[in-house]
């Protein structure tokens, strides 16, 4: 609405026709608070959200941090891998209570109780731009967290100084004792429906729901909700409901819905017409992706916060506070990750409407709250998936997953980054025979389930996370490795002796479970050395060299 109170209406599209699907998504870097490393459980949340990722046609790399880390060292451990590869380096996943950092002087909700410093974790996801502690220096808001000084290890910058370049989003379920679990319990409990969600198991109806009590304001908070779910599930599937109206989940496979909005007066716990923290703790909603606006609340490094809360509970899976600015998930509509948006959203400044209201567009307050890798659906995997070696070819046979009308393959070398499509055309049979092997070495084949998906936005290829097995290429070799190395004792529990030529000294290796997951790696420092295996489930394990230097070997751990 402007001044005059003439209407202006916007709306954006992202529009294809069958587009093919993403083969290449890039590095991902994961920062992971390490308080919790210790229990198993946790572990193995993180190990499946990481196999996941990479199934996906991501490649992930792994970081561990502490709570009480400066914000600048974790950067530090992000720029440095960052820029071992800043052209395919594109996501970042902070799991956890990873150190916040805090910038600006700013109060988007305009109350000048809550002008100050707000968290961003846009200063994470900035890989050039100069940030600042030298120049803000305003105590005023009634929440000491939003004071900044100079040297206080709080920024001065308000806007972006420079687009961010990787899609960030924080998955933190610290200080809610509104909930009965810990936040480890709570952790685990996301990152499980994550990986639910990403196989195909959760499923919500294809609609969307909004409950505005913000009707009054010329802005028209809503609008990110109306403009997206019309791109996304359609105009007739966008309902007008109560937020937490919507039926629970657990109790009903109908009528639930994709994504919600919400918006009304706030507090730093609950939103008027919506309800508190304490509705997220007593339900289980089916939205999995949401947007929530009011007062306060899009200051969410605080006890029992109102917009970390959702992730907590239910199918939920994303969360940002959307109306200053708006936001735009157009863009997943036709199969792009809502790190993808969130990454636009927060870099726009002329590109999309950010507000009829001037100075809201690239404020470090726009920060999204979940995993940014996820897709707007997912179908079921493939499975049963087993190769034939053949020297110069590999052939791959695996059994339907579900509804798929074809496949889409891929490799990878284990000393690449790089995912590999093989076919050109939808794969219809449930068999693929790999002529095409460039190189000797380990390869990793990756089978993806596809549908043709067909929204309001267009059509594309919807793929299921890859089944993904390992094989080896002897092509170009014309002999056995003259190179050997040994590993005992065969079976072994607790420790393995390897043995290697002094020529190998310097390169590296990968340890690789059955599946083909990387469980160890390390570099060669001599020609005789001890690993330590104890942590390793039973099965059968290879030595592989990343290099090509040596023939895989495997063993047995009891």
């Amino acid at each position: 609405m402007t001044s005059s109170g003439t209407p202006v209406k916007y709306g954006y599209l992202s529009s294809g026709i069958e587009v093919k699907a993403n083969s290449n998504r890039g590095i991902a870097i994961l920062v992971v608070e390490s308080s919790f490393m210790v229990n198993i459980e946790f572990q193995n949340s993180v190990d499946t959200f990481t196999e996941d990722l990479e199934l996906d046609g991501w490649f992930p790399k792994v970081i561990y941090v502490n709570a009480a880390d400066a914000v600048a060292d974790v950067k530090a451990d992000i720029s440095t891998i960052y820029n071992e590869d800043p052209t395919k380096t594109k996501l970042l996943v902070l799991i956890g209570n990873v150190p916040v950092p805090y910038s600006g002087d700013l109060n988007p909700d305009g109350h000048p109780d809550h002008d100050g410093a707000w968290p961003t974790d846009t200063y994470y996801a900035d890989m050039n731009g100069t940030w600042t502690d030298a120049s803000v220096n305003l105590t005023t808001s009634a929440n000491a967290l939003n004071h900044n000084i100079p040297g206080d290890g709080k920024l001065d910058q308000t806007y972006l100084p420079s687009d961010v370049e990787l899609q960030v989003g924080r998955i933190d379920l610290s200080d809610l004792p509104a909930f009965s679990e810990t936040e480890e319990q709570l952790l685990i409990r996301y990152l499980e429906k994550d990986h639910r969600y990403k196989t195909g198991e959760l499923f919500v109806g294809e609609q969307a729901l909004i409950d505005d009590n913000f009707t009054s304001y010329n802005e028209g908070f809503s609008q990110s909700g109306y403009n997206n779910f019309a791109a996304i599930v359609g105009r007739d599937n966008t309902i007008l409901n109560d937020y937490f109206g919507q039926l629970s989940y657990n109790t009903s496979t109908t009528g639930t819905y994709l994504w919600s909005y919400g918006c009304g007066g706030g507090t730093y716990t609950s939103a008027g017409g919506i309800g508190a923290t304490s509705n997220f703790n007593s339900d289980t909603l089916s939205s999995v992706f949401t947007m929530l606006f009011g007062s306060y609340f899009g200051d969410w490094n605080y006890t029992n916060a109102f917009l970390r809360a959702p992730l907590a509970q239910g199918n939920t899976l994303t969360n940002c506070w959307a109306g200053r600015p708006n936001w735009y998930f157009n863009h997943m509509a036709m199969g792009e990750n809502i790190g993808y948006s969130t990454r636009l959203t927060q870099n726009n400044n002329t590109l999309y409407t950010s507000s009829v209201l001037g100075g809201l567009a690239r404020l470090v307050s726009v920060n999204l709250m979940g995993d940014p890798s996820l897709r707007l659906t997912y179908i079921l995997q493939p499975t049963n998936l087993t190769v034939i070696e053949n020297g110069n070819s590999n052939q791959l046979n695996w059994t339907a997953g579900g509804t798929e009308i074809g496949y889409n393959i891929y490799r990878r070398y284990a000393d690449s980054v790089d995912f590999v499509k093989l076919n050109s055309s939808l794969v219809t049979a449930t068999t693929f025979t790999d002529n095409s092997l460039p190189v000797a070495g380990t390869i990793y084949y990756y089978v993806k389930a596809v549908e043709m998906k067909v929204t309001p936005s267009g059509s594309f290829e919807n793929e299921s996370i890859a089944l993904k097995t390992m094989a080896e290429s002897t092509v170009g070799i014309a002999q056995e490795n003259e190179i050997t190395a040994k590993i005992y004792p065969n079976p072994a529990q607790n420790f393995i002796q390897i043995e290697l030529d002094e020529s190998l000294i310097g390169s590296n290796y990968q340890l690789i479970n059955a599946s083909g997951k990387i469980v160890i790696f390390g570099s060669i420092s001599s020609a005789k050395f001890t690993l330590d295996i104890t942590k390793l489930a039973a099965g059968n394990y290879s030595l592989v060299s990343i290099d090509g230097q040596f023939d895989a070997i495997q063993f047995v751990k009891n």
